[in-house]
């Protein structure tokens, strides 16, 4: 997804634009099903709960995501420069999931199973 934000600093065209959708729109869609069966198994019986109130964060963000965006264009470097700044809060995640990731792979049980 970071990646996909930064493609159109480097492919300023439409090529450009097709492939941060691509990797954008395919990777939040996958996100979005993953977050709604961690909700489920989190929450249980109370995830349609939970389900609203990340919808809900979600729709604050859309609103709040392009005020930002425009303030920033009028900084030295205009979209590019509010690209290249929305991108580092996903690469810091990807980091964390990575970490998490490798974490939870060297612990590990007597029969091999990674803990639940």
């Amino acid at each position: 997804m970071a990646i996909g934000t930064l493609v159109p600093i480097a492919l300023p065209n439409l090529a450009g634009i097709a492939i941060a959708a691509l990797c954008v729109g395919g990777t939040f869609m996958v996100n979005t099903m993953a977050g709604i069966q961690e909700a489920r198994r989190v929450a249980g019986t109370r995830a349609q709960a939970l389900i609203g109130a990340m919808t809900s964060a979600f729709a604050v963000g859309q609103i709040i995501g392009p005020l930002l965006v425009a303030g920033l264009v009028h900084v030295r470097g205009g979209f590019s420069w509010a690209l290249g700044i929305s991108a580092l809060p996903l690469l810091v995640a990807a980091y964390v999931l990575y970490t998490q990731y490798e974490r939870s792979a060297d612990i590990t049980d007597a029969t091999g199973a990674p803990p639940d």
